[in-house]
């Protein structure tokens, strides 16, 4: 009896292996939540401060135009006062809640979309450069990666719900992995006028991404040096005219007058001093980022990034010096820390972590898939007792792939549902403030204060704090007139045409 059990099951096992449809699905499931909870946003801090101007134009004259003309006097203003991050700039204007407060749900809708698509067309790329893979694999890779992404984010809020600070650190940030995607895909064009035209579009994209954030545009450049010492031998006048325009809108970026500005209101590190605690960051991160999900998640992929590797393009490539390697994407990414240590003195701000985090991961998926590499080339060859013993083990555990698969996603699940703080996960704290009213309570008194800001009666405004504070909504508030921060509400003040902004305790 039990072995026709036993038989069953692993019959319908087999039958059932197609977890590229399960991890979609449970990407799917957690991307509801954080859509859903999209619906209760609102704009906060830096949105009404940048905001302001927009606003005004749009309520006046709804006009177009006058916003885009006035976005290009935006950004030559903050070029010479603030900082030289002219694409951040560009964007910072059109934020949808500065046409209808009814539109900040576009937000997170943008910051997902951006995200996802973008590590699609990246892995997508990248795999059919090296490797000959099938559209399961390709699906599942996807999945499990930007399932991983989505759900530890550091900062949700700041990564998908604060438009200020998640255009910057995560829209553009995602928009560089497109320059190498359309690098890729330029390669396997074939001479002539069409893949001149592209040459040119992308080399005016790469201009555009010289005019990001400081640290997105260092890993751009570090990685698009690997790309041309890996290309060496393939160069072209595309391929060097895209990296000559990456430098030029970095140096436009750079040598911005307002960067001086801005730089005088911190306190940030010496050059050597911050390439030092990049480093010492960069350990205590590892130790916090390497997470049982992201264990179980490369534990889930390991079958697929086998099977991939096993099918190279590139024959004879024996995965030479991984130690050398894995130091190597290790200096990348301690040196995604230094541009914020050199300017402020510090990464404490979630979204500069949730931008760190994603290079984080992409160091160790590229380690996952060249370490298989190597461990299949000694497999292979089986130089010793050592490695023909691994390649009996591997023969053995091929046969019970599918209780593999089963076991590894039963362990996602696990780790998700039985993570006791329910705010760990993005999708897990978004259903969480759903479910329990928060969101909806968080939205009311938003709304409560929206009818006051827009009353024409009222010269000054008094608000209480916001009562419930949903993880992944909730950036920052008003504060008293006698707090730092008391520039968000000047700035509140102002878009609405109110003499003052007042925040007042319960029962004053």
């Amino acid at each position: 009896m039990f072995e026709g059990i036993k038989r069953k099951i692993k019959e319908w096992g087999i039958k059932h292996d197609r977890f590229d449809r399960y991890v979609l699905i449970l990407l799917g499931m957690g991307l509801l939540p954080l859509l859903m909870i999209g619906r209760y946003n609102v704009m906060s801090a830096d949105d009404y401060a940048i905001g302001k101007q927009v606003h005004h134009i749009w309520l006046g004259a709804g006009s177009v135009s006058q916003v885009l003309h006035y976005i290009i006097s935006y950004v030559k203003m903050t070029y010479q006062t603030w900082r030289g991050s002219f694409t951040i700039n560009s964007l910072d204007g059109l934020n949808p809640g500065f046409f209808s407060e009814n539109l900040t749900w576009l937000t997170p809708v943008l910051m997902l979309g951006m995200p996802l698509l973008s590590t699609y067309w990246f892995i997508n790329a990248i795999l059919k450069k090296y490797y000959d893979f099938g559209k399961r694999e390709l699906l599942f890779l996807w999945g499990v990666i930007a399932f991983l992404l989505l759900q530890t984010l550091p900062s949700p809020v700041e990564a998908l719900y604060w438009y200020a600070g998640a255009v910057a650190y995560t829209f553009l940030h995602y928009s560089m992995l497109l320059l190498f995607v359309f690098l890729f895909e330029s390669e396997r064009m074939e001479k002539g006028r069409n893949k001149a035209i592209v040459g040119i579009v992308i080399a005016l994209y790469a201009f555009i991404m010289g005019g990001c954030q400081y640290g997105t545009v260092l890993q751009c450049v570090l990685w698009y040096i690997i790309y041309l010492v890996a290309e060496r031998k393939r160069l072209s006048w595309q391929k060097l005219l895209s990296f000559f325009m990456l430098l030029a809108g970095f140096g436009i970026n750079i040598m911005a007058p307002g960067n001086a500005v801005r730089q005088s209101e911190t306190m940030g590190m010496s050059p050597i001093k911050a390439i030092i605690f990049s480093f010492m960051n960069s350990f205590h991160y590892i130790r916090s980022w390497f997470s049982p999900l992201l264990i179980v998640c490369l534990l889930a992929a390991l079958p697929v990034i086998w099977q991939i590797v096993k099918n190279q393009r590139v024959k004879g490539f024996t995965y030479p010096l991984p130690l050398l390697i894995s130091a190597g994407s290790y200096c990348l990414f301690a040196a995604a820390f230094t541009p914020s240590l050199y300017g402020v003195g510090n990464v404490d701000a979630g979204r500069l972590q949730n931008q760190i985090q994603s290079i984080f991961y992409i160091m160790i998926w590229i380690n996952a898939f060249y370490w298989t590499g190597w461990v299949q080339d000694r497999m292979q060859k089986a130089e010793t007792g050592f490695w023909q013993d691994c390649a009996t083990v591997k023969n053995i555990l091929k046969k019970y792939l599918w209780m593999y698969r089963w076991l590894t996603f039963a362990g996602i699940l696990l780790v998700i549902v039985g993570t006791a703080d329910k705010n760990t996960f993005s999708s897990m704290s978004a259903l969480r403030s759903l479910l329990n009213g928060e969101a909806q309570a968080y939205y009311e008194q938003a709304q409560e204060r929206l009818a006051l800001y827009q009353d024409e009666s009222m010269e000054i405004v008094e608000i209480e704090p916001f009562r419930v504070q949903p993880k992944v909504l909730f950036f920052t508030d008003i504060v008293e007139e006698s707090n730092a921060n008391y520039w968000i509400n000047e700035n509140i003040a102002e878009y609405y045409d109110k003499e003052k902004v007042l925040l007042i305790k319960k029962g004053e």
